[in-house]
């Protein structure tokens, strides 16, 4: 797998949250299209609304398949938040580590937005499901780390900003208040900024800047 938000075996973290370890390739295929579809269909419905026969129908498996892989619909949904971590963290840790820049940010923020504006469905459910198990939350745990350390090395790195006077703490914390933004504005909306607003990613942007407080060098 790639490095840093991907760089976990996510067999052992499929293990960690309940899942029925497989031993041959083939249980392991379908065990992960039920993920995927799963996943699918969780961006569309609430998964509370979603049954165990549905999940297999769309998989294509009889629901003896699915309870030899997986004891209860939790346990998949679990198996599901693992799946989109693998497949957002790096896409977005690339952002990071290769854009200009002055363009990580903006674009940052937009793809943030896109993306949790799209899968609102599925990150609601997420949000529950983690209440009764907050180490479901773990995948999503690991991918901000990742993602605010990449952009502190960026920082680290950058000539223009006088590396003497950089709060890296402030840096990770401006993660921390971007995805609390974002994680609020989806399950509580609370105004007066709306997730569909188009204002919305650029008040974010610059909430992290006034929070990092980046010291420019002084020419």
């Amino acid at each position: 797998m790639a490095e840093g938000a991907a760089n976990f075996d996510i067999e052992e973290n499929l293990t960690k949250v309940g899942v029925i370890p497989t031993l041959q390739a083939r249980s392991r295929t379908l065990r992960d299209r039920l993920i995927q579809e799963a996943l699918r269909i969780a961006r569309k419905v609430p998964f509370d609304d979603v049954s165990i026969n549905e999940i297999c129908a769309a998989a294509d498996c009889s629901t003896g398949a699915f309870y030899s892989r997986f004891p209860d619909k939790v346990t998949l949904f679990k198996a599901v938040m693992i799946f989109a971590a693998a497949e957002s963290g790096p896409m977005l840790e690339s952002m990071v580590r290769t854009l200009p820049f002055e363009e990580i940010l903006p674009k940052l923020m937009a793809r943030q937005v896109e993306r949790f504006q799209e899968q609102e469905t599925f990150f609601r459910s997420a949000f529950k499901v983690s209440l009764d198990s907050p180490e479901a939350w773990e995948p999503f745990r690991r991918n901000a780390n990742s993602l605010a350390n990449a952009f502190l090395e960026r920082v680290q790195s950058h000539p223009d900003i006088d590396q003497e006077q950089v709060r890296s703490d402030q840096v990770q914390f401006a993660f921390q208040v971007m995805y609390g933004v974002l994680n609020n504005t989806i399950i509580n909306r609370p105004g007066p900024f709306l997730i569909q607003n188009k204002d919305f990613p650029i008040l974010l942007q610059e909430a992290m800047l006034a929070t990092m407080q980046l010291p420019l060098r002084r020419t």
